[in-house]
């Protein structure tokens, strides 16, 4: 393929939807009413969670509505993992209440994928769950306008097309996207993020660091995604444990808001793969169902299935050791990018994250079972034979789920 036939490809490919604003900075919360009144919304819905008020979170955004005088009403019945009742019910909320023009989200990543659902279901008929066909876009109409605000530095969910919700019968995760799903106004502010308890930053910032690792080894990556992913990964992997260990820093607080909204984008891209590739697969599958959160899961993930793409992608994993200030010297591709996957289990040790299924409860005896159900049934949902470097088996699925159990590398 010449250099034509590669710029032709690129162009013809690359149709995307992105968030019409950001603002980002310290104090930008602030701004909210404001946004709201540039945007002609009088009424609006405040979806939120019990913890946002504990922390005083929502303070300087109220008065920022009284001061531009927007009404409003709070909503704040949302749990920490996006469910389908939680959605069913704000939803029903909002339309028995019939009179917001607009919804302001204020919280984490399940408060704003809530969110996203219920501003495009107030205009759009019929239940939530029929529109969670991560192939299709189901939604017809337009949402109401929404402004998201991220209180933890992870999802991105402030800056992408989908919302994430737990199936109660597999306890397995699904989604929505759709560009109706994207917000009208992206509002980060990193003060807002220095009341998270570590745990949560930490679980939040690998989230964060697995979407923008996974994006840039997607088979279908390109300039675009790769700039925007490697330099969100590089101010993930220099501020998180920062960020960790002095939450109050908001230097590394603003690194790890950056690295995370980058992220959103990066999977916001329709041919990076959605919601990440084999990791995130993993992650959605295994973390809903043995009870550990989203950012645990993909966290843990990330290391093993780095490991089993080398073979398939080492120039590309290799390149994360300059992020990763990885010495490498003199040494083949495929030895370089070897380096990367224990340095993440070094950083989740430092986090204090788990670093196997074992230390997450998952019973070795569903080893093969799950398994089983990656390579035979979910790698479809998330199209990973399009997306993933390497082709997946059922005995190469099953030595990888291994090797997530007993802490094991192969190269």
């Amino acid at each position: 393929m010449n250099d034509i036939d590669t710029l032709y490809e690129y162009n013809h490919a690359l149709n995307f939807d992105q968030v019409k604003r950001i603002l980002f900075g310290a104090g930008q919360a602030r701004l909210a009413g404001e946004q709201l009144g540039i945007m002609g919304r009088k009424n609006t819905l405040i979806v939120t969670d019990p913890n946002v008020y504990k922390f005083g979170l929502l303070e300087n955004i109220l008065e920022s509505l009284s001061k531009n005088n927007i009404k409003y009403e709070i909503y704040d019945k949302i749990s920490n993992e996006p469910n389908m009742e939680n959605i069913t019910n704000a939803v029903d909320f909002a339309r028995s209440n019939g009179k917001f023009d607009s919804v302001l989200a204020v919280g984490g990543g399940s408060v704003l994928d809530t969110s996203k659902m219920v501003a495009s279901m107030v205009t759009n008929p019929g239940d939530p769950a029929d529109y969670l066909t991560p192939v299709e876009d189901k939604f017809k109409n337009p949402g109401l306008p929404k402004i998201l605000i991220p209180t933890t530095g992870g999802t991105g969910s402030e800056v992408s097309n989908m919302s994430v919700v737990i199936d109660k019968e597999s306890m397995y995760k699904t989604w929505a996207a759709s560009s109706n799903l994207l917000a009208d106004t992206a509002i980060v502010d990193p003060v807002l993020n220095a009341s998270a308890p570590p745990r949560t930053t930490a679980a939040s910032g690998m989230d964060a660091l697995a979407h923008n690792v996974e994006g840039l080894i997607s088979k279908e990556a390109n300039p675009i995604s790769d700039g925007i992913a490697t330099k969100a990964a590089s101010l993930i992997f220099r501020n998180l444990r920062t960020a960790y260990n002095d939450p109050g820093n908001i230097r590394a607080r603003s690194g790890m808001s950056m690295g995370a909204m980058l992220g959103g984008m990066v999977i916001t891209f329709p041919w990076v793969a959605g919601p990440s590739i084999l990791g995130h697969c993993l992650g959605e599958a295994f973390g809903p169902k043995y009870g550990a959160i989203h950012g645990v899961a993909v966290g843990m993930a990330l290391p093993y299935i780095l490991d089993f793409n080398i073979s398939a992608a080492y120039n590309k994993i290799g390149s994360l050791a300059r992020i990763f200030n990885i010495p490498h010297r003199g040494e083949s591709a495929r030895e370089v990018a070897s380096k990367i996957p224990p340095a993440i289990i070094q950083m989740l040790k430092d986090l204090e994250m788990p670093t196997t299924l074992k230390e997450i409860n998952f019973p070795k005896s569903d080893i093969e079972k799950f398994a089983e159900y990656i390579y035979s049934s979910r790698q479809k949902l998330y199209d990973l034979p399009r997306f993933n470097p390497r082709r997946l088996t059922m005995e190469n699925s099953l030595r990888l789920i291994t090797n997530m159990y007993n802490g094991t590398l192969e190269n």
